[in-house]
């Protein structure tokens, strides 16, 4: 790995032994607040932001942070999407939900973006002391127990029946809402993990087949798709049929581990809408 890969695995092991692992299952109810009905934030994501957000911008110079909970007190930042300044984006603690009940499902996540194109991510499974990591035309790799391995999502397509997806439906206009909803019908196993980190990881890994979702914020989604186009794999907006990027805010967007899966899904959902 660069210099680059290497000082950001090691700030984001630091972060997460500084501010992260030592609050898990020990929050107490005042280190937990609502941004807004249904989004939590903890004392151990807004510590965990202050704290890598000096430290990346060193490493890159004239760069800045777009972090989660940042945008979230100050949304015009979002802005900095738009500038071709280097910048990073960074989720703190990616399933605030599930670390705060308590599930090891949840993780750390860092990209760099560079003229509008993601150039680095990085994905930390700090339970699991695990790193999923990419760089731009250079493959991704998987990092566990001392160990690093290329990443591959692709494998023997399964029947619909057996496959593995994740549906997130939430924000999705009605139209598309319901013919995902009426696809997954068919799907063998169903899960939400609620973290991003994990499905993107998981679809990268080939333990996952697809995922939909339709907010696309940074955060959330930047250091997956490249870490999962290295790996072989396709994140892409049903509609349109433009492959996803740093500035793209929404959309029906269909994460999958392959070329011919993402375009067999995507005309299934398409098909089933028009039905609708």
């Amino acid at each position: 790995m660069s210099n680059l890969n290497d000082n950001v695995v090691a700030l984001m092991r630091e972060v997460a032994a500084r501010e992260i692992m030592p609050r898990f299952r020990a929050l107490a109810d005042s280190d937990i607040e609502e941004k807004s009905k249904g989004d939590l934030v903890t004392i151990a994501d807004r510590a965990s932001e202050l704290w890598l957000t000096p430290r990346l911008e060193a490493l890159v110079a004239g760069s800045h942070v777009l972090g989660e909970e940042a945008a979230a007190a100050d949304p015009a930042l979002l802005d900095r999407l738009s500038d071709d300044k280097a910048l990073w984006t960074v989720d703190p603690v990616d399933g605030t939900g599930n670390f705060v009940a308590g599930r090891e499902t949840f993780g750390v996540m860092v990209s760099l973006v560079e003229k509008g194109e993601t150039t680095h991510a990085w994905i930390y499974l700090p339970v699991a002391d695990e790193f999923a990591i990419a760089e731009r035309g250079a493959g991704a790799f998987w990092m566990s127990g001392g160990e690093t391995g290329r990443l591959m999502s692709g494998r023997a397509a399964p029947a619909t029946a057996d496959q593995s997806a994740s549906f997130y439906v939430r924000f999705m206009p009605d139209e598309w809402r319901a013919g995902i909803e009426k696809h997954a019908e068919g799907i063998g196993r169903r899960e939400s993990t609620l973290c991003s980190a994990v499905d993107y990881t998981s679809v990268a890994r080939g333990r996952h087949d697809f995922v939909t979702y339709y907010r696309m914020l940074p955060w959330d989604h930047v250091p997956g798709t490249l870490i999962l186009r290295e790996a072989g794999g396709v994140v892409r907006d049903i509609e349109t049929g433009l492959d996803y990027s740093p500035r793209t805010l929404k959309g029906p967007h269909l994460v999958a581990r392959d070329e011919e899966s993402w375009q067999s899904t995507a005309e299934s959902i398409r098909a089933l809408r028009a039905h609708l």
